[in-house]
């Protein structure tokens, strides 16, 4: 294929193939993108919804471990932060994907949208598009992107899980001496 879009937008039927056949493409870098963007932000609504009940879970194991013991509580943080792990791995495979469609989509921002032949002026410069004007104002900054966020999120939650693993753990074995919850005395059963 040569010669430019521009050129075969005047050859008529061959202009209209070539035409389509680039909203095609684009079409499938935006779906692409979209999808997996659409996917990450899901995936860490729901584990942000999903710890919060795995922290209660792990604590109701731990209270009442003169029922059952103290592995099972073990066991739950141990589980909450293997969780965290994949959710973590999972949203590293997303970004991949996404950055994929990104590059396609910034190649079409440079060579279709934002070209020469129908440049945006904005206050009287030359605007090169909405990727490349993000690249050339934050570059790899990642302190202000989502994705140093996200993970410390994850990192977080994992740490807080194995942390209560331990805590739990050392209760179990002694090291950390605590009343059984039928010893506690309370000032109304007292009376």
């Amino acid at each position: 294929m040569t010669g430019s879009l521009c050129d075969a937008i005047t050859d008529g039927d061959k202009g209209r193939s070539l035409v389509e056949f680039e909203k095609i493409r684009f079409e499938l870098a935006w779906r692409h993108f979209d999808f997996h963007a659409r996917q990450r932000t899901t995936m860490f609504h729901f584990f942000i919804l999903l710890v919060p009940f795995l922290f209660g879970g792990c604590f109701i194991l731990f209270k009442d471990r003169e029922v059952m013991g103290g592995f099972p509580a073990i066991f739950a943080a141990l589980a909450g932060a293997m969780l965290g792990l994949v959710f973590f791995l999972l949203d590293q495979r997303n970004k991949q994907l996404y950055r994929v469609s990104k590059g396609a989509l910034s190649l079409f921002e440079k060579q279709f949208l934002f070209t020469s032949f129908r440049p945006l002026d904005v206050s009287g410069a030359y605007y090169p598009g909405v990727i490349s004007t993000e690249s050339s104002l934050y570059g790899d900054n990642n302190l202000l992107k989502h994705s140093l966020l996200m993970g410390t999120v994850y990192w977080l939650a994992i740490l807080m899980f194995v942390a209560l693993a331990g805590y739990f753990l050392a209760v179990q074995q002694r090291c950390i001496v605590l009343p059984l919850p039928s010893q506690i005395v309370t000032p109304a059963a007292s009376k």
